[in-house]
């Protein structure tokens, strides 16, 4: 970034910020660690946060299954596969300099690189969660079979490298797959949906990711010991209270909500304690579904996304109109990572494909955002958000369409005609 960028941000978030912080603006890296460390400061700890109650948002409205409500589940879950797709080349890119060099301007799917320079996946655990040694074999023996050379100490492979342009890395097959399962069961059956991930991850080229996060390895790690997969989620205190425990969630939040608050309540947090052990990831599902429910209920984005800010007790649209058109580049850390999410719904309301472009094109974790931001821009816009470009350009799009309009379907067969309070 510029030395005009880096005083940008520093106007904004000088009031937030201690002063050894400000000190660390000198390269680029520095600079996005301010950032992380301004919304993390803002917003404060997972544990400390104001979280709002389930209604908020324009969720104390009955809601029924329109053609106009369905046009909003459809677009919101194409959202999470197009918002993964577009991020995925600049996953984890920190150096916004580096990015910008090696791709320009991403104006739409593209492929990755092999390589990236300081790739933490080179110093990441194959044993378990978080950085560690690779003498593990979790990743190449049980998951990502065939993978565990990418992770070589000094390797500096790109965590998904050899996708295609266009490609959901592994947190898309999971969610087509929660998905899939509530369809066929009629039901959130949690048994099923653990034994279609356990099998989808520990076949072979089931999916074409590289790389799998903290939560999913100390998942497996449990699993290999002999553990029943209940109780196989865990916490490494860390890398686990984070934004890729809640791009799973939107389809769970519509198959519930025409069951009431209760369930819906009840569902979310059930769906994101699946892989991962984590009383954060359990705070933040009510506010997700909260904003979801919302905004396919008819809540315009902008008030729906502020209503949001203010439960936390923060104010998105000042926030936004401070930054002076700088976007934030966060790490995964919800107490920076949703936050960031809000700015960008709010910022590009008007314009979803603008928003995954400028989430692309900010770099950092920019891969779990961009689901879930997508998500959100769907839900609040509807079918018309997304254009056939967009959509074509998935690899697995036909398959997409399908399961998605099944799921579509059983909605209808199960709660057509139907009313619920929320």
């Amino acid at each position: 970034l510029r030395t005009r960028s880096a005083r940008t941000v520093t106007n904004f978030w000088a009031p937030f910020m201690r002063v050894e912080t400000l000190r660390r603006y000198r390269t680029p890296l520095s600079l996005s660690l301010v950032t992380i460390s301004c919304f993390a400061f803002l917003f404060g700890s997972a544990d400390s946060m104001q979280m709002p109650a389930p209604s908020t948002g324009g969720m104390n409205k009955a809601i029924s299954l329109t053609p106009a409500v369905l046009d909003r589940v459809r677009a919101s879950l194409w959202g999470i596969y197009i918002g993964d797709a577009l991020a995925m080349p600049t996953h984890w890119y920190y150096d916004q300099r580096h990015l910008k060099n090696t791709f320009g301007e991403i104006k739409g799917y593209v492929a990755p690189k092999e390589k990236l320079p300081g790739s933490i996946m080179s110093l990441s655990n194959t044993g378990g969660g978080g950085r560690g040694s690779n003498q593990g074999s979790i990743v190449g023996d049980v998951i990502l079979k065939g993978k565990k050379h990418f992770w070589e100490r000094g390797g500096n492979y790109f965590y998904h490298r050899g996708m295609a342009a266009g490609e959901n890395t592994v947190e898309g097959p999971i969610t087509r797959l929660i998905t899939n399962s509530m369809t066929e069961k009629k039901a959130f059956d949690v048994d099923d949906i653990l034994a279609k991930y356990i099998a989808l991850m520990t076949t072979p080229d089931a999916h074409n990711d590289t790389y799998c996060g903290t939560g999913h390895r100390m998942f497996f790690a449990n699993w290999a010991k002999g553990k029943e997969p209940r109780k196989c989620p865990d916490n490494d205190g860390h890398n686990t209270d984070a934004l890729d425990g809640l791009t799973n969630l939107p389809p769970v939040v519509f198959f519930s909500m025409m069951d009431g608050q209760a369930a819906l309540t009840r569902d979310s947090k059930a769906c994101v304690s699946l892989f991962r052990e984590s009383d954060a990831l359990r705070k933040y599902a009510p506010v997700v579904a909260s904003l979801l429910v919302s905004l396919v209920n008819g809540t315009p984005l902008r008030e729906a996304v502020e209503n949001t800010g203010g439960a936390m007790g923060v104010s998105v649209a000042r926030g936004v109109e401070q930054s002076r058109g700088q976007d934030p580049m966060t790490a995964c850390y919800l107490p920076s990572s949703f936050p960031s999410m809000l700015h960008f719904a709010y910022k590009y309301a008007e314009n979803p494909r603008q928003a995954l472009l400028a989430n692309t094109n900010t770099g950092g974790e920019n891969v779990a955002r961009g689901a879930v931001l997508g998500a959100v821009l769907g839900a609040g816009t509807g079918m018309k958000a997304w254009d056939d470009e967009l959509i074509k350009g998935l690899v697995r799009h036909r398959e997409i369409h399908q399961e998605i309009e099944a799921f579509i379907g059983a909605l209808v067969a199960l709660h057509g005609g139907k009313t619920a309070e929320l």
